[in-house]
């Protein structure tokens, strides 16, 4: 049996509002950390050592679950269509799609030719990972000529993108890894020139160059530089290809640039930043369409303004405080509107020719609903996604005239499914001051509803991020052994609307905890599960819940699972060299120059609240080259748990050596993930032998 790994001390403090913040762990952190995440072999050797133990720790610890766990993983992989293809979108005379080849992990690119229906690869992302243990190819985009394909790949997990631009036909390499770059590409409309984002030295999105394709990079022209170190940019072409539009903003506040895209270097404010005002921007038929939250309105309105005189906005979209407006998109004949109404999506669809409008409806209780790509302007489609937690995910083109669905692609389950074994329900409970939390919860029919199941909590709560009630086919190897799966829309999300978001953060922020406990309580006692039998899972932000839950309600959970958890917020917030700080300082506070923040936040951050008690089971994982949640926060908080808990529960931590935030890039090695968080709940739970 393998000793319990054990990290050394060595004092830190830091004098901050008149009290000492100590560290015993902080010495973990290396000063080059920026060279550790791209290269992870410059590791502290007495760091890489210890996060070796605890990786073989804890595979000591489920030794004996192997044979589980890749049953589990086959579970997971039979439930996954092995030579799947995406729904071609067409742009023109050529329609674009993706495919799986037969145990691929990437897709491959392709395109057919509409008036030939001839089909040719334009990229096999397969070819160009064989090389590296981790590969994220983003923003695969074709020249609007159809000529050039540019496209985006990290190696690593630190998500550095190198930049490649390729002529189609001949595969030829036309401008060779621009590197540093954030994965955007924006092609100008003629098709010589791209535009793309760098990152500085903190990982941070700051300047916007144009590159003509074949050119040396060195001698890209800059467009535009970001100097406050909280605003990262990035850029964009209006729809009607008109405009470069340029966002730049913050958590809480944006700013939008533009210029004509034939004189793109002449780039002028639309609108100058004011704190908390937010607003995005496109260009159609001769008009600016601005979704805002200007003059009050916290849930948004979208307004429009000639582009002679971009300072007269006219609300287009009136205000309605019940109605959380998302996004939109605008074709040559239709306004397209995203919404949340009662904590579910909606599409709204406004005729631009007579301001006619109406819904896209569905039926189930809870669901998800998103828009899809759009590349051509003049047209009666868009492309829809739809799914619920027990609905397989559904494409349909839906026609905007016609107000007709037309289905695309039904998500197949190749090792079975029957959606009428299983129930969903969203109910609504009382939190700790009464407000109403969403919550969803499903399970399969034959599972008794008497207290003696055990319980999957999933919870999230922060950046005004909604948690979608979408189909997922990996919980069933859950659901299946007898577990009910459930998902708290907790504050800090924006599930209710834009207040629902505000009253999760800042000084509000408990209650996102807060609301997850009271989730928790009434599974319980509404005999779903019982005090004990949960398991709460949380990543990122999600892990800052998951160790604020631990410290202060161990009672009620059996395992906590934390992935990639953002756990050391006081170090973290006052640390501002890291790639996040600065800009997410109207999330969480300004720790630095406000005592009451200070105190605020150091009440809640797990990692500064270890206490001598009972810790529930733990499984915290982490990726070495992660540059949003480090190395370093996951294995001190291990560290310090390891001292002060007085139990003998089991408490893991899995690093992945070859990732980063996201973990495994490939489709089915990230599975392994899966069938790892999987195979612990079923081991604290009992339910090893099914």
């Amino acid at each position: 049996m393998k000793l319990v790994p054990k990290l050394r001390k060595e004092k830190k403090v830091i004098n901050i509002h008149g009290e000492e913040l100590v560290d015993d762990y902080a010495w973990i952190k290396q000063q080059d950390w920026q060279t550790v995440l791209k290269n992870p072999s410059k590791l502290n050797k007495e760091v890489l050592k210890y996060i070796e133990d605890e990786n073989n720790y804890k595979s000591e610890q489920l030794k004996d679950l192997t044979d589980l766990k890749k049953k589990i993983f086959n579970e997971l992989k039979g439930r996954i269509k092995d030579k799947d293809s995406s729904v071609p979108v067409k742009d023109g005379k050529f329609s674009y799609y993706s495919k799986y080849l037969e145990d691929a992990e990437y897709p491959q690119f392709l395109r057919i030719n509409n008036l030939d229906n001839k089909e040719e690869i334009i990229l096999d992302a397969n070819q160009k990972s064989k090389d590296f243990k981790f590969f994220n190819l983003s923003s695969v985009s074709h020249s609007h000529d159809h000529k050039y394909l540019a496209y985006n790949v990290d190696t690593n997990g630190s998500e550095h993108y190198d930049l490649t631009i390729e002529e189609i036909l001949t595969q030829k390499i036309i401008t060779k890894k621009i590197e540093n770059t954030t994965g955007e590409i924006i092609w100008h409309p003629n098709n010589k020139i791209i535009f793309y984002t760098v990152l500085d030295n903190n990982h941070r999105p700051n300047k916007i160059f144009a590159h003509k394709i074949g050119s040396n990079p060195a001698n890209d022209e800059l467009i535009y530089e970001e100097k406050d170190a909280a605003y990262f940019c990035y850029p964009s072409l209006s729809q009607s290809k008109d405009y470069l539009l340029i966002r730049t903003g913050d958590h809480q506040t944006s700013e939008y640039w533009f210029s004509q895209i034939n004189d793109y270097k002449n780039i002028q404010c639309f609108k100058k930043r004011t704190d908390r005002e937010e607003y995005e921007i496109d260009h159609a038929n001769d008009i600016f369409y601005i979704l805002n939250n200007l003059d009050g309105c916290k849930n948004f309105k979208v307004s429009t303004a000639e582009p002679s005189n971009i300072n007269d906005w006219k609300d287009y979209i009136k205000y309605n405080p019940n109605h959380l407006l998302l996004d939109f998109t605008v074709l040559k004949k239709w306004f397209i509107l995203f919404q949340r109404v009662d904590g579910l999506n909606q599409i709204l669809i406004k005729n631009l020719e007579n301001s006619e409008e109406h819904l896209i409806k569905f039926d189930d209780e809870t669901y998800e609903l998103s828009l899809s790509g759009q590349y051509e302007f003049d047209t009666d489609l868009i492309r829809i996604s739809y799914s619920s937690p027990i609905t397989p995910g559904t494409v349909y083109d839906y026609n905007c005239r016609e107000k007709k669905k037309i289905l695309r692609k039904t998500q197949e389950i190749p090792s079975g499914y029957e959606k009428n074994n299983y129930i969903c329900k969203r109910v609504l409970v009382d939190s700790h001051d009464k407000e109403q939390i969403p919550l969803t919860i499903f399970y399969h029919k034959n599972t008794p509803l008497n207290g003696e199941a055990p319980l999957l909590l999933y919870g999230y709560g922060s950046y005004g991020i909604t948690i979608p009630d979408s189909f997922s086919s990996n919980r069933f190897s859950l659901i299946d052994r007898g577990f009910i799966y459930a998902i708290a829309h907790i504050r800090g999300g924006r599930e209710k609307g834009q207040e629902w978001y505000e009253n999760g953060k800042l000084m509000n922020k408990k209650n996102t905890f807060l609301d997850f406990i009271s989730c928790a309580e009434y599974l319980c006692d509404n005999q779903y599960t019982s005090k004990g039998k949960i398991i709460a899972q949380g990543g990122s932000a999600g892990g800052l819940l998951m160790g604020y839950i631990s410290n202060e309600r161990p009672d009620l959970f059996l395992g906590i699972i934390a992935q990639v958890p953002f756990v050391d917020i006081c170090n973290t917030m006052l640390d501002e060299d890291l790639p996040l700080t600065v800009t997410e300082i109207p999330e969480w506070g300004d720790l630095k120059n406000n005592k009451q923040a200070y105190k605020y936040i150091k009440s809640y951050s797990p990692y500064d609240n270890v206490k001598k008690q009972n810790y529930p089971n733990m499984l915290i994982t982490g990726g070495i080259t992660d540059p949003r949640v480090t190395y370093w926060e996951m294995t001190k908080w291990i560290a310090k748990l390891r001292e002060y808990k007085t139990d003998k529960n089991l408490i893991m931590l899995d690093m992945n050596m070859d990732a980063g935030h996201s973990g495994a890039s490939g489709r089915y090695d990230y599975l392994n993930e899966v069938a790892l968080a999987y195979i612990f709940a079923l081991k604290i739970s009992n339910k090893t032998a099914s």
